[in-house]
C-alpha cells in the first residue's frame, strides 16, 4: 500500500533486475511518495521479463511497474505482465490489429493505449501519440517508442529544434530580445525542475500556512547553563551513545509548558467552529534531507525523559538521512521547531505547519557582552527563538506568557529534574 490519497511516486531503486526469478511478497523496489518511502513487494511468483520505468520516474497509482511471466499460466502472461504493485491497471480492451486501427481511426486518435507517464514524455518533446507505433499488447505505447520517434527526428534536423521544447519554452524563446552585446559567454539552458516528493508536500503545506493569519512573537534567552548542562551529561551511559545536542532539552521544556498552556497544542477544525486539544505531545523537528525539508516528530515527548527523546531523535534523524521515514513518523504533530540555527542567522519568521496552531524557529547560539549585575561587563552566550502562532486560536498575551515558561524552564535546566518520566 502506497498510502492513502496517493496518487503517484517516484521509483527511488530496484531490488531486482529483468531476468531474475521472484517469489510472491518478494521485494521488487522502494518508491517515495509526498508523505513516506515504501517497499513494494511481488504480487506474483516468476520471471521478470521487463522493468518499465527507470529510478527518478514518477509511476502513476495503477501503472504497470514491471512485466512477470508467471510460470504454469501462459495464457494469462499478458495479465500478469501488467500487473502493478502500485494498484490494478486500468482495463485494456483486447482488440485485433486491424479492428484497433478502425477504433482509433473513429476517434479521431492514432494511439489511445499509453500510460500517463508516456503521454507526458509525449508532451514534453512535442511528439503527436498518432505518428508513434506502439510496440506492446494491442499496440500499447511505452516510453521507448516515443523516445525512439525523437531519436530518429533529431536525426534528420540537425540542431535542437523548438519542436520538441515544451509550449512554455516555446513561447519564452520566442519573445526573448536578441543579445545586443556581442563576445558574452553563452549562458547555460533553463531547466525545468519537477517537484517530487517532500518538495511538492512543502509546496502543499506552506501554500496552507500562506492562509493562516500568523502573530509573530521573538524573544532571547541566556543559553550558557543550557550548553553547561549538555556539556556535563555528553557522555552519560543513559544516552545509550545517542549524540545530545540541546534540542532534547528544548522538546521537553516544551513539553512542561505545553501542560500548562494547551491551546498551543491544539488544531482548529476546518470550519473554524472547534478546536482540537491534543493529549500527547508529538513534537516535529524540521530536518533538511537530499530530497528537501520534512518534519517528523518525536510522539509523546511528555513520557520521555530527556535521554529518551535523544535517542528518539537520533533515530529520526538517520531514518530522515536515508530516505527511510515511515508515515507514522511524519503523521500526528502537534507543534514544531525548527532548528535553523544550525545552519546560521538569529531571528526568522516562521510558518506554522497546518494544522498546528505554532511554531518556533531557534537562532544560533551567540556571544554577547552584556552589563554585568555587579557593575562593569561580561559575555553571554545567547539564544535568539522566534514564535509563529494561528493568531485565530493563539493571542499574543498567550504566546509571551507560554514562551517566558519555557524560557525560564531552558535557563535553569535543572528544574526539568522535577518533570522526568
Amino acid at each position: 500500500m502506497t498510502g492513502e490519497g496517493i496518487k503517484e511516486c517516484e521509483l527511488i531503486e530496484w531490488h531486482i533486475k529483468e531476468g531474475d526469478v521472484v517469489a510472491e511478497f518478494d521485494r521488487i523496489c522502494e518508491v517515495q511518495s509526498d508523505k513516506a518511502a515504501v517497499e513494494i513487494t511481488s504480487r506474483y511468483a516468476g520471471t521478470v521479463r521487463r522493468l518499465c520505468h527507470e529510478p527518478g520516474a514518477m509511476v502513476q497509482v495503477g501503472e504497470a511497474l514491471l512485466e512477470v511471466e508467471v510460470a504454469d499460466e501462459p495464457e494469462e502472461e499478458e495479465d500478469a505482465a501488467a500487473a502493478s504493485a502500485l494498484g490494478p491497471m486500468p482495463p485494456v480492451q483486447q482488440l485485433a490489429p486491424a479492428e484497433q486501427a478502425v477504433k482509433r481511426e473513429q476517434a479521431g486518435l492514432a494511439a489511445t493505449l499509453a500510460s500517463p507517464a508516456v503521454r507526458r514524455v509525449a508532451r514534453e518533446h512535442g511528439v503527436d501519440l498518432a505518428s508513434v507505433q506502439g510496440t506492446g499488447p494491442s499496440g500499447r505505447i511505452y516510453k521507448e517508442d516515443v523516445l525512439r520517434l525523437v531519436e530518429a527526428a533529431s536525426e534528420e534536423v540537425p540542431g535542437p529544434s523548438l519542436q520538441h521544447k515544451l509550449p512554455e519554452q516555446r513561447a519564452e524563446q520566442l519573445s526573448r530580445p536578441a543579445p545586443s552585446a556581442a563576445g558574452l559567454p553563452a549562458a547555460a539552458e533553463d531547466v525545468i525542475i519537477p517537484l517530487r516528493g517532500y518538495a511538492r508536500t512543502m509546496v502543499r503545506s506552506m501554500t496552507a500556512a500562506g492562509a493562516v493569519p500568523h502573530f509573530h512573537y521573538c524573544d532571547e534567552l541566556d543559553a550558557g547553563p543550557l550548553l553547561a548542562a549538555r556539556a556535563l551529561l555528553a557522555s552519560d551511559p543513559a544516552l545509550g551513545g545517542a549524540r545530545l545536542t540541546f534540542l532534547p532539552f528544548v522538546l521537553k521544556a516544551l513539553t512542561v509548558a505545553l501542560a500548562e498552556f494547551p491551546v498551543l497544542n491544539s488544531s482548529l477544525s476546518a470550519d473554524g467552529k472547534a478546536l482540537l486539544q491534543h493529549a500527547a505531545h508529538n513534537i516535529g523537528v524540521a530536518m533538511a534531507t537530499p530530497t528537501g525539508l520534512v518534519v517528523p516528530n518525536v510522539k509523546a515527548v511528555q513520557g520521555r525523559s530527556v535521554a529518551g527523546v535523544a535517542a528518539e531523535l537520533a533515530r529520526l534523524q538517520a531514518a530522515a538521512a536515508a530516505g527511510r521515514l515511515g508515515p507514522e513518523d511524519l503523521a500526528g504533530g502537534t507543534l514544531t521547531v525548527s532548528n535553523i540555527g544550525a545552519i546560521g542567522g538569529t531571528y526568522a519568521s516562521p510558518l506554522v505547519n497546518p494544522p498546528e496552531v505554532a511554531i518556533v524557529a531557534l537562532g544560533r547560539v551567540r556571544e554577547v557582552v552584556r552589563p554585568a549585575p555587579g557593575g562593569g561587563f561580561m559575555t553571554a552566550s545567547v539564544l535568539a527563538a522566534s514564535w509563529g502562532a494561528d493568531h485565530r486560536v493563539v493571542d499574543g498575551a498567550t504566546l509571551a506568557r507560554f514562551s517566558n515558561v519555557w524560557k525560564a524552564l531552558l535557563e535553569e535546566p535543572r528544574r526539568l529534574l522535577l518533570h522526568l518520566r
